[in-house]
């Protein structure tokens, strides 16, 4: 791999040396200063993406209860960058095609207001890891799918105002991260990546509406997945264009394109090429039908014994689950849906429960109770502990003011209900 890179970067200096870390605030759940404030980490800003930061090695703890309840994502620094290309305001319909796991997903969700977010992946297992970060990072106006990108490009023809392919790759600029790359990698490799690469964005091109923007990235330097497949796309469809990225660091791409982004090791991150386009004309994203209404009053009822006020939207049940499914989001046909909007209730017999999402989506303010702890505290409650409460029934308990899930009081003391399959168990 090295060698077949050294034309466009000498890999070779980096060799044996750390990989770079970094950690991503969740701005729907805590302020900049506030996040600055309490981090259980040193913190150094990154250039890629405002909300980032470098940590130093060894610090990314996933068991710490303020992770736990969705105040920062750890990624690595150049990854971030891919979002920042996507210009996001708030108010856009946005689809990430290849979601899983979730890093930049989870990143989309925090900067969505009014937007909404399609989250898609086609493997089932990373699927479910992407539901899980989302739900961590307390993602609502969301809808999480798992499908072939054909099967998504015929669900929302002409939907998006933006669209992210992060594509699979053959990963070169995570050689430090994993080794096992390096032991993998063939100019096979590249060139099966490559092909995937363009397949998937003749698929994602028939979802982006005119005037809407696509952003490629991958985690690999090659110019066969880069700079290759972009002047490829671009000669078969003469309607896109690139533009800036307005991503900060980094150096210009290669082969006169030099609109795209390039990371390497020496410029602060393992890697990444990022490529922003526009498709010529203006046209608002396509209409798509939503859920159809449903009447469940003793599921409004347990959310009203719950919450200070109604959600927006409406309720749907799937299966045992209750959602709460804001009337705005689309309903796609042919698509397997692993969650719309907020998983908010679960049948268990005869009893209401209210689900762990539910206590994630939402601010402490919106719960009838919420329990104050502190990190050691939480910590003991994230492995499944009790703890002393003095009110009866449902509340959450919070670290920071950050909701981290639920408890069931009475006599004194509060029943963990937090999820068995997330306990620490540290």
């Amino acid at each position: 791999m090295i060698a077949y890179l050294q034309d466009i970067v000498d890999l070779a200096p980096y060799l044996g040396r750390e990989p770079y870390e970094g950690v991503r605030f969740n701005r729907q759940k805590i302020s900049r200063e506030a996040f600055e404030g309490c981090a259980p980490f040193s913190l150094r800003p990154a250039p890629f993406y405002e909300d980032g930061y470098y940590l130093a090695a060894g610090q990314a703890d996933g068991n710490h209860p303020f992770h736990l309840a969705g105040m920062y994502y750890f990624q690595e620094p150049s990854a971030m960058s891919a979002v920042a290309a996507l210009a996001l305001e708030g108010g856009e319909r946005v689809l990430d095609l290849c979601a899983a796991p979730g890093s930049k997903a989870t990143a989309i969700a925090a900067r969505l207001k009014d937007g909404l977010l399609v989250a898609n992946e086609i493997q089932p297992s990373r699927a479910r890891v992407l539901l899980e970060n989302l739900e961590r990072m307390g993602a609502a106006r969301a809808v999480v799918t798992n499908g072939e990108p054909a099967a998504v490009a015929r669900a929302f023809p002409g939907y998006f105002d933006k669209v992210l392919v992060d594509s699979p790759c053959s990963g070169e600029g995570m050689f430090r991260k994993h080794p096992r790359i390096l032991e993998e990698w063939s100019e096979d490799l590249v060139a099966l990546c490559r092909d995937r690469s363009r397949a998937i964005l003749e698929e994602a091109a028939q979802t982006l509406r005119r005037g809407g923007r696509l952003v490629y990235s991958t985690c690999t330097f090659n110019l066969e997945e880069n700079e290759k497949t972009i002047l490829w796309f671009l000669e078969r469809h003469p309607d896109f264009h690139p533009v800036e990225t307005g991503i900060r660091g980094g150096r210009r791409g290669l082969l006169g394109l030099d609109q795209a982004v390039r990371i390497f090791p020496a410029d602060g991150g393992e890697g990444h090429f990022v490529c922003a386009l526009e498709r010529a004309g203006a046209e608002p994203g396509a209409r798509l039908a939503g859920f159809r209404p449903e009447r469940h009053p003793e599921a409004e009822a347990a959310l009203g014994e719950l919450l200070r006020s109604a959600l927006p939207g409406r309720l749907i049940r799937r299966g045992n689950f209750y959602y709460a499914v804001e009337d705005d989001l689309p309903a796609p046909s042919g698509l397997r849906i692993l969650r719309a909007g907020r998983q908010v209730l679960e049948q268990k017999g005869r009893q209401l429960k209210p689900a762990h999402h539910l206590a994630m989506s939402l601010p402490r303010e919106a719960f009838r109770y919420a329990l104050p702890l502190e990190p050691e505290a939480a910590r003991r409650y994230v492995n499944g502990q009790t703890v002393p409460c003095p009110e009866r029934g449902y509340g959450v308990v919070t670290v920071e003011g950050i909701p981290l899930g639920w408890i069931k009081a009475s006599g004194g003391e509060g029943k963990n209900h937090y999820p068995k399959g997330l306990r620490t168990f540290k």
